[in-house]
């Protein structure tokens, strides 16, 4: 026997009970007995039976009205109620049927029968009490389940918070397809006053996808503050990625820098399918497509980190969203795609482009479910100079210093991946400068060292950026012959002194190029339709700095700040 059921005999008839009783017992089942509907109530109230052997005709209540108060009890599981009668008539069947009844037999019992469906009854009781207990456990595992998600949803949600300072002045909008989602979208200003902004696409979504992101905000943020630039982010992330993340899972994002005093978008774009300027009207203005695989896939060995340039000449927005969003698809099976993504840009709110899109995303599912992910970014893109150029708030180490002096030498591999800018953060953050003179000689370093480095080592011309596409292949250059720079040096220095009761400090950087006419760099600033083309930089230093002097062939600047307290 593979399962002992019980089983409730009700019959006013004693022999008609001890027979049923004897029978149930040869057969391996525990048996219990009532003498009429009303017993046979109660004890199901009690202790609801595994099979009922309802007889029809019986004192105080019938079979039919007790099988009727029988199925208005509360229980889980179903409980076959066989009739057993003497009743031929097929009204009376009928009746049975509608009262609740799932079989019935004739008087005079075959035996053989009764055990037969007693055998196909029990395994049909066997399932249903596994399927109960599989059900009970998948409701244990669905509220533990949701508990968990409750928490791992408001644990990455601070985190994401944390890491990701609310801007208001670039909108945004994240619709996850689910609780968690495997998009992200992170701003955060650098020291020089540029903005990089991220965003990220996990494969699928859910829990499995935000835990993925996790890295890539933190890595992005972290480096963003400490100076690093967009090659080296993307460098970071592709290795902590590529380390953790097992094979089939990857991240695709775009990152790019938005650089106000030259209106510059510089752009790494690995896997997402739209990545767009538009101008104030919403028209596409340039399309950064996707040129590089999704970050993890490969080693930071054939991991290429080459940018994309634009330069703007009128104000627009830098327009970023997830393939989710392209790809959002109706109950006709129709995606959104490209053209209706871009013409709901045309005709958007200028003000809160992504919450106008989204809008135009909803109406075309119409009712139906997104399965992925839904983000989109729009950053405007307005010249600002570098005065008035937002900044986020830099916390110094403030230390009583006296006279002191610093230097430290790069080499072509420090310059070739950038390390110099990061260095150069760790000491101003640690020489006690309040944080507008932190602001100020950040303005004047990173001015000097674009200098030493393009028109020292890597001999650049500020005058091809006035031709016809000039701009594109002066970077172009910049970035191939940075890539080839296999010697060379700058050297940095810093010095303060205190004189007549004022702390003076004195920056001075030398590169071993061979010089350049720094007289262009120094006189040339505007050029004949009031735009200027380069030498800003340089023309705001000298409004800085008490004193800029470039000694002999132009490969060293020597320059002395007031620190006014």
């Amino acid at each position: 026997m593979a399962y002992k059921l019980t089983i409730l005999v009700v019959d006013d008839v004693a022999m008609n009970r001890q027979l049923l009783a004897r029978l149930i017992g040869h057969l391996g089942h525990e048996v219990c007995m009532a003498v009429n509907g009303r017993e046979a109530v109660d004890a199901c109230r009690l202790a609801m039976p595994d099979i009922i052997l309802m007889d029809v005709m019986m004192p105080e209540m019938d079979g039919f009205d007790a099988t009727r108060e029988i199925r208005q009890l509360p229980n889980k599981c179903w409980v076959p109620i066989i009739f057993v009668t003497a009743v031929h008539e097929r009204e009376e069947l009928l009746r049975a049927f509608e009262a609740g009844a799932d079989d019935y037999l004739t008087k005079p019992l075959d035996i053989t029968l009764l055990s037969a469906k007693i055998k196909v009854l029990g395994r049909i009781v066997e399932m249903q009490q596994h399927i109960t207990r599989d059900t009970a456990a998948l409701h244990m595992y669905y509220y533990k389940n949701e508990e968990e998600q409750l928490l791992a949803q408001h644990v990455l949600g601070q985190m994401t918070e944390l890491n990701n300072a609310t801007r208001n002045d670039i909108p945004y909008q994240i619709h996850p397809a689910v609780n968690f989602s495997g998009d992200v979208i992170s701003v955060a200003r650098t020291p020089t006053g540029k903005d990089h902004i991220l965003l990220a696409d996990s494969t699928g979504h859910g829990l499995a996808a935000a835990i993925s992101c996790l890295p890539v905000v933190t890595a992005f943020r972290t480096m963003t503050a400490r100076g690093f630039n967009i090659p080296a982010i993307v460098r970071e992330i592709n290795q902590k990625l590529h380390q953790v993340l097992p094979v089939g899972r990857f991240v695709a994002a775009v990152l790019a820098e938005i650089d106000y005093q030259e209106s510059l978008v510089s752009i790494w774009n690995g896997g997402i399918p739209f990545a767009s300027f538009v101008d104030e009207a919403g028209l596409p203005i340039r399309q950064f497509d996707s040129r590089h695989p999704p970050l993890g896939i490969l080693s930071n060995d054939i991991c290429e980190t080459v940018l994309e340039h634009f330069r703007w000449t009128a104000p627009g927005h830098l327009i970023i969203c997830s393939d989710g969003l392209t790809e959002a698809t109706n109950a006709e099976g129709t995606p959104f795609g490209e053209a209706r993504l871009l013409d709901a840009i045309a005709h958007s709110n200028k003000a809160d482009i992504p919450r106008s899109v989204i809008k135009a995303v909803k109406h075309h599912l119409a009712g139906a479910e997104s399965h992925d992910d839904l983000s989109l970014l729009a950053a405007p893109c307005i010249q600002h100079t570098l005065e008035t150029a937002p900044r986020e708030p830099v916390t110094p180490v403030h230390l009583n210093l006296a006279d002191w002096e610093i230097k430290i030498t790069f080499y072509a591999e420090q310059i070739r991946e950038d390390a110099c800018m990061p260095v150069l953060l760790g000491w101003l953050n640690q020489i006690g400068l309040t944080e507008t003179q932190f602001g100020e000689v950040l303005l004047v370093l990173s001015e000097l060292l674009n200098n030493a480095l393009d028109h020292g080592l890597l001999g650049l011309d500020s005058h091809e950026k006035n031709v016809l596409d000039g701009f594109d292949k002066y970077i172009a250059l910049r970035q191939t012959r940075l890539e080839q720079l296999q010697s060379g040096k700058i050297e940095v220095g810093m010095c303060s002194a205190n004189s007549q009761n004022k702390r003076k400090l004195t920056l001075w950087l030398e590169d071993s190029g061979p010089g350049f006419n720094y007289a262009d760099i120094l006189n040339d600033e505007i050029n004949s339709d009031g735009q200027q083309t380069f030498g800003r930089g340089i023309a705001l230093v000298k409004t800085l700095c008490q004193k800029i002097e470039y000694v002999g062939k132009g490969n060293r600047v020597e320059v002395t700040v007031d620190l006014q307290d």
